[in-house]
């Protein structure tokens, strides 16, 4: 019987409070003079217009920041393609797959991009994972129809780590 009484006082004091709040919502918007109505538009225009502002500046800062690097533009399409794959790690390794040495080829074709790569181990739980990775990537700079091959030949060892990724895993 106490737990309905609790939840029967809870369920009135909630009723009690909405009622209450539409009330004096109510009562605001009729003492509320034209002035007052126009005031309030007048500064919720002015703090609307300063939000604008603040938003269209964070965007451009942040174009800046992406802002392609010079060299980019003297690159190959298959280098390209590498900057990209940069992008890509491998989730067990703290290292991208370009510089773990997983990728043995990209090719850009007019319609496809091909990529060949390796695992570190055939039972890579993650190579589902890190080939959709690939995949989103190339497709978000902007690469046609990226697909990823797994080769097991010749077989991935640790001496196909780039310097900078030995510097990097502490090798």
């Amino acid at each position: 019987m106490l737990p309905y009484l609790f939840f029967l006082i809870t369920v009135l004091l909630v009723i009690g409070i909405a009622v209450a709040v539409r009330r004096q919502s109510r009562i605001t918007q009729e003492t509320a003079s034209e002035a007052e109505r126009a005031r309030d538009q007048k500064i919720y225009t002015e703090s609307t217009k300063i939000v604008e502002a603040a938003v269209e500046a964070t965007v451009a800062e942040s174009l800046a920041a992406k802002a392609r690097d010079p060299r980019l533009a003297s690159m190959t399409q298959e280098d390209l393609a590498y900057e990209v794959l940069k992008g890509c790690y491998d989730p067990e390794i703290p290292l991208n797959v370009v510089d773990l040495g997983l990728i043995y080829e990209v090719k850009v074709l007019r319609e496809s991009v091909n990529v060949k790569m390796s695992m570190t181990s055939p039972m890579c739980p993650s190579h589902v994972a890190i080939g959709e990775d690939i995949k989103s990537k190339l497709s978000e700079a902007g690469f046609p129809t990226p697909k990823v091959e797994v080769v097991w030949e010749p077989a991935w060892s640790p001496q196909r780590i780039s310097e900078e990724g030995k510097k990097i895993l502490g090798i």
